[in-house]
């Protein structure tokens, strides 16, 4: 409660720091309570809050060597925040607080390169992961997992190695995007796999134990309608849909 760490950086983040007084500056102080930024991809929605944060202060950004590599390469804004970046392998532990009580971790998942990034990069294993935060003390464990284009093997497992796990819920049908431009692309090849359907993440979610939540929901999805079908069959099947303000103990 006295420090904090935040994963992934939106456009609306200084909206989100003003709106919760944990992360106000000290009195007499310009400085954030904030240890991390935990970036899980190169996404704009991710990545353009770091603009709008203060370059020089204490801080630190992490994210996967090719985030950061190509973040870097391609657009020279982001170069003003390059000496609070540092990077992590897949696989290799780092502290996500000052005190070093919770171990994050990156894994790799199915994802893709952003759209602004097409051309110039390739997709790689850690092009976009997954977060995996455990509490030294308590033994809890969170999982974060945003723009997976499919749950695979390795992703369920670590879902099923979570008490609490944020999934994506971006779309929850293949063709959502459908209703509103004919010529949109579908959810897959956008890098996201649906909600719904026979092939969606929520029959693989409702098997799982401990708090299955969904993030990252566009505005396109019923879900966000808490008295529409979609909403009840997802609260059915036991997982739980995000809102703003909402607060987790694990």
């Amino acid at each position: 409660g006295e420090r904090w760490s935040v994963v992934n950086a939106s456009p609306d983040i200084r909206d989100q720091f003003a709106r919760f007084p944990g992360l106000h500056p000290r009195p007499g102080t310009r400085e954030l309570p904030l240890d991390k930024v935990v970036i899980t991809n190169a996404d704009l929605d991710h990545t353009l809050g770091l603009l709008v944060l203060r370059e020089a202060l204490s801080y630190r950004i992490v994210s996967t060597p090719w985030v950061r590599e190509t973040m870097l390469a391609n657009n020279a804004a982001w170069r003003l925040l390059e000496t609070n970046w540092d990077t992590a392998e897949p696989g290799i532990p780092f502290a996500l607080d000052a005190k070093g009580t919770l171990e994050a971790r990156f894994f790799s998942v199915p994802g893709k390169v952003p759209t602004y990034l097409k051309g110039v990069a390739v997709n790689a294993e850690d092009t976009t992961v997954g977060l995996s935060v455990l509490d030294t003390e308590r033994s809890r464990r969170l999982v974060y997992a945003a723009g997976i284009k499919i749950i695979d093997g390795p992703t369920r497992r670590e879902f099923e190695r979570a008490d609490c796990r944020f999934v994506d819920g971006t779309f929850f049908s293949a063709e959502e995007l459908l209703a509103m431009r004919p010529d949109a692309p579908d959810a897959h090849a956008m890098g996201h796999q649906p909600v719904g359907g026979s092939e969606g993440s929520l029959r693989t979610l409702s098997g799982l134990p401990g708090r299955s939540i969904y993030i990252h929901i566009n505005n396109t999805n019923p879900i966000v309608d808490a008295g529409s079908p979609e909403a009840r069959e997802v609260e059915r099947a036991g997982i739980e849909i995000a809102s703003d303000g909402m607060e987790i103990e694990l």
